[in-house]
């Protein structure tokens, strides 16, 4: 049985969510984005797969999870939180990275947001626990940085490729 971390309520092993609270009950207790531990390694290469090239411009963005291979596309009218669901806090981003092992590879629930602004996309980390890196360097929080074609993105240990249509 799991027990409801909030409210105490007892479910089957395999329950998602408490029906009392709202609480997400995978983990059996409370979600928080843990520091990864020091000397987690990434893969040595990137898949060798590569959006299609162009310069950027008012197009839309796609974000293809390397891990599972799933893309997100976005157009330039929208902005985005990038993160993962919490129904018992009110979180709920419109790029959930749960379903590609988000809790498990470090990415905070309000991780970054993505923005189109002139003519160009944009990331900004929202002050996450394990970082946004662009390219290998971590981004400085609540700046800023655009997106370009065939980008690498890191959200603690989740790695996306950036690329547009």
């Amino acid at each position: 049985m799991i027990e409801c971390p909030l409210c105490g309520r007892k479910y089957p092993v395999g329950a998602l969510f408490c029906s009392e609270c709202g609480v997400y009950l995978l983990t059996g207790g409370p979600l928080r984005t843990e520091p990864l531990p020091e000397g987690v390694s990434l893969p040595a290469e990137w898949p060798a797969e590569s959006p299609s090239a162009g310069d950027v411009g008012p197009q839309r963005l796609v974000l293809q999870v390397l891990s599972s291979g799933r893309r997100v596309v976005l157009r330039p009218d929208q902005e985005v939180l990038v993160g993962r669901l919490d129904v018992g806090r009110g979180i709920f981003p419109q790029v959930d990275l749960t379903p590609d092992g988000g809790l498990e590879g470090g990415v905070s629930r309000r991780h970054a947001r993505i923005f189109f602004q002139g003519d160009r996309f944009y990331i900004e980390d929202l002050g996450s626990t394990n970082g946004t890196y662009l390219n290998g360097s971590r981004l400085e929080p609540y700046t800023p940085h655009p997106l370009g074609d065939g980008d690498e993105l890191r959200l603690g240990q989740i790695l996306i490729r950036v690329g547009f249509l």
